[in-house]
Order: C-alpha cells, then sequence, then structure tokens
C-alpha cells in the first residue's frame, strides 16, 4: 500500500505544479 501512497503524492504535486502554471498564465485554449 506504500506503492499506492507514493503514486498519490506524486500525483498531487504534479497537479500542484500544473494548476500554478494554469493560473499564472490565461489559458489559450480554453478562452479563445
Amino acid at each position: 500500500m506504500e506503492a499506492a501512497v507514493y503514486s498519490l503524492l506524486l500525483l498531487s504535486t504534479l497537479l500542484v505544479l500544473f494548476l500554478a502554471v494554469f493560473f499564472r498564465e490565461p489559458p489559450r485554449i480554453l478562452g479563445q
């Protein structure tokens, strides 16, 4: 079960980084 926890932590950090980049610059694909 430790692998699931580590993968969940990795996905959460990637999600946080993605949201940080997404909210930093205006979305060009969605807001045409």
